[in-house]
């Protein structure tokens, strides 16, 4: 979900509070004594307050969803695919292919493989860096 949506989310229960305020003090004469700001007040107060608990959900929602969706992806690594993984995390999150090779105490074809497939699955971003790739873990798996 991006910012942009959520504060559709936010602005669309804004929206429907001050038109629920309108109705309930619109049509209907309020009681004696409450006068046009008295009622805009508690209508901006009313509008103010949902949309605040629909923003603190929205991004609670976000990052759960988040987090979750990095979790099963995780899940599907196989064990070669999870060493290589979090090889990289251990390497600050970026790593050199031939650095990371001897560090796994893989082949470069198995490795190779391996780097191929974290990256068909989004896991990893690889970007080529003179004879070896440099080895990124993906925005949506990095962690913070």
């Amino acid at each position: 979900m991006t910012l942009r949506e959520a504060f559709s989310i936010v602005a669309l229960v804004v929206v429907l509070q001050l038109s629920l305020g309108i109705l309930l003090y619109g049509p209907f004469s309020p009681a004696p004594g409450l006068d046009l700001s008295t009622i805009l007040i508690a209508v901006g107060m009313m509008a103010t307050f949902a949309g605040s608990i629909a923003a603190v959900l929205v991004f609670i929602f976000k990052r759960y969803a988040g987090e979750r969706a990095v979790r099963i992806a995780l899940m599907t690594l196989t064990e070669d695919e999870r060493k290589v993984f979090e090889a990289i995390v251990r390497a600050g999150g970026e790593a050199r292919q031939d650095k990371l090779r001897r560090e796994v105490n893989m082949s470069k074809s198995k490795l190779s493989a391996l780097v191929n497939n974290l990256e068909r699955k989004h896991a990893i971003t690889k970007t080529r860096y003179w004879k070896t790739n440099i080895l990124k873990v993906s925005k949506e798996f990095s962690r913070g």
